[in-house]
């Protein structure tokens, strides 16, 4: 009896040690900025003619910093296309691959805490940054725009096209919910009770008109496939889905049938 004392209490231990292990290092597990590249900045500069350093200030005085590339069609901008990132993405990652996507104007920002933009990342600011980074993209080309979120970005990307008349959205990796999703990777924790930054965006998602496209990896070891179901299936908008074959959570975006998806999409809702 004495034995199975000592395995249950130091089980118990493990498993508590992993607990606040969870609950004080959750910041860093979910938010992770890579370094600056400045070399990788200033290449980006010199093969995209007509790229802008796109600043935004918050309402709370921080300064986030990202990119644009306006594209002309006729006399007026193309729409845009705001970009929202993973967690451990640099805008200009998505902005390397801007060739592929001609049909409209690009944007990306860095979220706080990421590149050259100034705060510390959190759930609620993230939301507010979303909408002030996708209003002023569209003050910028002179209408709607459409969203594009992944991993991370998805839930902000929704966010968005729950609160404005987007062209369409478009959602790599999509979630019902943060939440969810750590249940999924931690089901021997409470993570309701550990999990601070929850980005629940179910119901925002069922208030979502605009036309979606959600795209998966077959092979997504972070993202659950049923974790982008739940949110594909309560969408009430027109929606179309593609999933790509062999593709793993990091590497998506560098199958053919993604890009080929994403061009079709923008042709289609652009305007």
């Amino acid at each position: 009896m004495n034995v199975l004392k000592l395995v249950f209490g130091f089980v118990f231990l493990c498993w508590l040690g992993i607990a606040v292990f969870f609950y004080f290092t959750q910041g860093s597990l979910l938010y992770q900025p890579p370094p600056v590249d400045s070399t990788a900045e200033a290449q980006l500069m010199s093969t995209l003619p007509g790229l802008q350093v796109f600043l935004v200030n918050t309402s709370d005085g921080k300064t986030l910093t990202g990119w644009f590339l306006p594209r002309q069609r006729g006399r007026a901008l193309a729409p845009a296309l705001v970009y929202y990132g993973g967690n451990a993405e640099d805008a200009s990652a998505f902005m390397s691959q801007a060739k592929q996507y001609p049909d409209v104007s690009l944007v990306a920002v860095n979220y706080r805490g990421y590149g050259r933009s100034t705060g510390v990342p959190g759930e609620r600011a993230l939301m507010e940054d979303a909408l002030a980074v996708y209003d002023q993209a569209t003050t910028a080309t002179g209408g709607q725009g459409l969203v594009m979120g992944r991993s991370l970005g998805a839930g902000l990307a929704v966010h968005v096209a729950a609160d404005r008349p987007v062209l369409g959205a478009i959602l790599v990796s999509p979630y019902d919910s943060i939440l969810n999703v750590a249940r999924d990777h931690f089901p021997f924790l409470p993570v309701a009770w550990l999990l601070k930054d929850r980005f629940d965006v179910l119901d925002e998602a069922g208030r979502a008109e605009a036309p979606l496209l959600a795209i998966t990896a077959s092979q997504d070891g972070v993202i659950p496939e049923k974790r982008s179901q739940a949110l594909y299936d309560v969408w009430p908008g027109p929606k179309s889905s593609v999933s790509v074959l062999m593709a793993g959570h990091n590497d998506v975006d560098t199958y053919s049938s993604y890009t080929q998806a994403i061009q079709a999409f923008i042709k289609e809702h652009a305007g």
